[in-house]
């Protein structure tokens, strides 16, 4: 990816896309083949939104706890990009997982099933 800009990967664009279509598993393994390639200081940010994805699909599964977690791993690795990173909204991501965070975190002490609406990636050109 030498030479490259994140934003002028079509993986890249095509990972933001997927997530928007509530496709976070499939976000996860597109991500992830940049995630593996990438060296450089954007590599946490891209771990980041792949964590986030897989929170969202953990939720999908069933499982609350471990969205709960990822969710958390992913706002701290992507905390230092606030608040624009390329060309994404890092700021309006981060808020809205940390509002599902904190009413699935809610929702998991009183017990019932949580309704959660993932957010959308903002792509800023």
């Amino acid at each position: 990816m030498f030479g490259m800009q994140a934003q002028d990967d079509p993986r890249f664009l095509k990972g933001i896309q997927e997530f928007n279509d509530g496709l976070f598993f499939e976000c996860h393994e597109t991500l992830e083949e940049i995630w593996l390639e990438d060296h450089g200081e954007d590599r946490k940010f891209y771990q980041g939104i792949i964590q986030i994805a897989a929170g969202y699909y953990k939720l999908e599964q069933g499982v609350p706890a471990g969205a709960l977690k990822l969710w958390r791993m992913g706002v701290e690795k992507l905390a230092p990009y606030s608040p624009a990173h390329l060309g994404i909204s890092v700021d309006a991501l981060i808020q809205a997982v940390e509002e599902n965070l904190s009413e699935l975190a809610a929702k998991e002490i009183s017990e019932t099933s949580p309704a959660i609406q993932p957010p959308s990636i903002h792509l800023i050109c």
